[in-house]
């Protein structure tokens, strides 16, 4: 029984894994359905946020506010601006282009620390190598074959600003989660994520993003986005995280970009070639490479 337990939470940490790879066709959808982009992350945030705050709701601040001021610094890199330039870059750059590039944050996270000195990270000559042949990754997935023209420079640019905000991200909730629960720290992302992004909604239309309602897929992919890619599979994850150790569940990270091209090519319709399938395994291969011992 004990056996069949952990078979099963490794089951659910791959589900999790395969449920966020395919978010980025679901907000590419909605951005192909006329949403703007800082209305699909203000809804699904919002909504995230008042389901958490159901199961999370004691505490309503940090011990200090130095502390606080780290919270609000979370939800600009991992809530609002992180996910600006993840939503801009799929509105320029292909939905696994995206998602490839942001499959770099662990690689990032380990170059960001070992620059700010914030970690005693060392680079060995392993992640030398990776950073390297997902450079190069990077460098095909931009091109396309095509070494005369980008068309996606700037979607991939962004995606590589995303990757590099979630680094910074992930530096700063590593001490934070030693003194608080981690779902008081989602929580609080959630709740300063909206808040910064609200002083640009005012320039877009909030009524037509209510028209936009009217279509099932618009308020279908935005539902998934927010209860079940932001609430649900953030509760799951922390679960997977508690029972198989943090090492065993950064496995599954990798499944992330795989599903995400998967969805890509079979519903968005997204073009396939020789230089976009080579990067993909170059920065795939690079990342899991730097990670060697």
């Amino acid at each position: 029984m004990k056996k069949f337990d952990k078979v099963g939470y490794h089951l659910l940490a791959f589900v999790v894994m395969t449920i966020w790879g395919s978010t980025f066709a679901s907000s590419k959808t909605l951005i192909l359905h006329g949403m703007p982009e800082v209305y699909i992350f203000f809804y699904r945030f919002i909504i995230a946020y008042f389901l958490l705050l159901i199961f999370n709701h004691t505490r309503l601040f940090a011990d200090n506010w130095k502390d606080e001021m780290l919270l609000v610094l979370t939800g600009l890199t991992g809530g609002s601006v992180y996910f600006m330039a993840e939503n801009y870059g799929l509105r320029y750059a292909q939905t696994t282009d995206v998602a490839f590039i942001i499959a770099l944050t662990p690689l990032l996270t380990t170059l960001v620390a070992y620059v700010t000195k914030q970690e005693r990270q060392v680079i060995t000559r392993n992640f030398v190598i990776g950073l390297f042949v997902a450079l190069i990754g990077i460098a095909f997935l931009v091109f396309k074959g095509d070494f005369h023209v980008m068309p996606s420079l700037l979607g991939d640019s962004l995606a590589f600003i995303a990757a590099l905000l979630w680094a910074v991200y992930s530096l700063i909730v590593k001490p934070l989660s030693k003194k608080y629960d981690i779902l008081f720290i989602t929580r609080k992302v959630f709740f300063y994520g909206w808040l910064t992004i609200v002083p640009f909604l005012g320039f877009f239309s909030f009524q037509d993003t209510l028209e936009l309602f009217r279509s099932p897929v618009v308020w279908a992919n935005l539902l998934f986005l927010a209860v079940v890619a932001s609430f649900m599979c953030y509760i799951w994850w922390n679960k997977v995280m508690e029972e198989l150790g943090v090492l065993k569940s950064s496995y599954y990270l990798y499944v992330n970009p795989v599903a995400s091209a998967l969805v890509s090519i079979l519903f968005m319709d997204e073009q396939m070639n020789f230089s976009i399938a080579l990067g993909l395994i170059l920065i795939l291969a690079g990342v899991v490479w730097s990670e060697r011992k």
